[in-house]
């Protein structure tokens, strides 16, 4: 038998047991069929992509990457620069020892998606929201564009993955106390989750510095409070001074790193105006010409990026699915947003962390999505974060407006 196929196979058993590792699926029957339920889909979309027909969103991207990995395989001429090509030969390393297999690159990325759900669930508890983890899981894995994309070769599902693993490692850093090792799988996860994506190096030294100086408790205990910063000074230079190494010189990331602020925006502007212009695309440019036009185009893209397409630009199937997807999203927004002026305490704090690495993640892919097909992976990224602060209070006020509506908390 084919190694390929036996791996395969390894994985996809591996996929389906996954959650009786976890404490908290093994004393929720279910949260375990919740589990299964937003399994099934993904697993569906991977094989009728490998063996019966192309489906949605697979016939660009998760193509070319899986090409561009059986080729590096057979090449056997492996580099690992950030971004696009890392992924690329990512896959050409998996190929080169099991044999080129679409299912099985496919069943690498499930398996994160997989990963993903046992780590929001341990997330919940973190956030002290553990008594809605079944409608969450259930919102966070059956949203048609996770179930479409999730199962392809792409890079998404791996940047959630690491993601959320920064994430919970962030928190359990400070449930912990002081500096500890979570610290260390703290950078390792967001180092990893940079690899993928240049515009996430950015990100990955805001996630770090936030983390470092944020404190689930008021700030009070002074000590501690000045060990984190001696940490920010260490920590943060050291990543300023490595990334450069590891993108090109040019790259938008070397400017910011240099100080070329104005350099950088223009940078955005030319990408923006240099981008394919398709049906689904915003029209809208970057002008860095001054201060307010940033301020002000800056914003509009930002709209466009969480709400287009817009109800009178709707024209197609696909128009109509993204515009009810920003609607969702407009409504999880205002929620989450309630939920946290509602909170107190150390609840507030942790809901108000969750909001700033929401808003901050999607201002960052604002800037460099040209248009609402784009928009609906990006946002993949962020998912989660709407659907653990908003979905709680959503739920809570169809409770209350619908007193017949059997909406069970696990």
């Amino acid at each position: 038998m084919d190694i390929s196929v036996v791996v395969t196979l390894v994985l996809v058993l591996t996929i389906w047991l996954l959650p009786f590792y976890s404490r908290e699926f093994r004393n929720s029957t279910q949260l375990m069929l919740a589990y299964w339920f937003v399994l099934i889909p993904h697993q569906a979309v991977a094989f009728t992509n490998a063996f019966l027909f192309t489906t949605l969103r697979a016939d660009q991207d998760a193509r070319s990457f899986h090409k561009y990995g059986v080729m590096i395989a057979q090449s056997e001429n492996f580099i690992f620069p950030i971004g696009d090509i890392f992924y690329r030969n990512m896959l050409g390393v998996i190929y080169w020892i099991f044999d080129p297999s679409l299912i099985l690159g496919q069943q690498f990325s499930i398996l994160a998606f997989s990963i993903s759900c046992i780590v929001l669930i341990q997330l919940l508890s973190q956030l002290e929201l553990s008594r809605y983890k079944v409608p969450i899981l259930l919102v966070f894995g059956a949203l048609p564009t996770m179930v479409f994309i999730n199962p392809l070769t792409l890079r998404e599902p791996y940047e959630i993955m690491f993601f959320l693993l920064a994430v919970y490692f962030g928190l359990k850093m400070h449930m912990t106390g002081g500096i500890n090792r979570y610290l260390l799988f703290m950078i390792i996860s967001v180092a990893c989750m940079a690899a993928f994506h240049q515009a996430l190096c950015f990100y990955a030294l805001f996630l770090v510095a936030l983390f470092l100086l944020w404190s689930p408790r008021p700030v009070s205990r002074l000590l501690n409070i000045k060990k984190l910063r001696l940490i920010v000074f260490l920590v943060v230079p050291a990543l300023i001074i490595a990334i450069p190494y590891f993108t090109a010189v040019t790259s938008p990331i070397s400017r910011f790193l240099t100080g070329d602020i104005k350099e950088l925006l223009d940078s955005i502007s030319t990408y923006r105006n240099a981008s394919f212009i398709t049906r689904a695309s915003y029209g809208l440019s970057f002008d860095s010409s001054s201060s307010f036009m940033v301020i002000y185009s800056t914003f509009k893209l930002y709209l466009y990026y969480l709400f287009a397409p817009f109800p009178w630009k709707v024209s197609n199937a696909l128009d109509v699915y993204a515009s009810m997807e920003s609607l969702l999203r407009l409504v999880l927004i205002c929620f989450a947003l309630k939920n946290w002026r509602n909170a107190y305490g150390t609840q507030r704090r942790l809901l108000g962390l969750m909001l700033i690495l929401y808003f901050s993640m999607t201002f960052l892919w604002a800037l460099g999505t040209t248009n609402y097909g784009q928009a609906i992976r990006h946002n993949m990224l962020s998912w989660w974060i709407l659907v653990i602060t908003g979905l709680p209070l959503l739920m809570e006020t169809l409770k209350r407006s619908f007193p017949g509506l059997l909406i069970r908390r696990q």
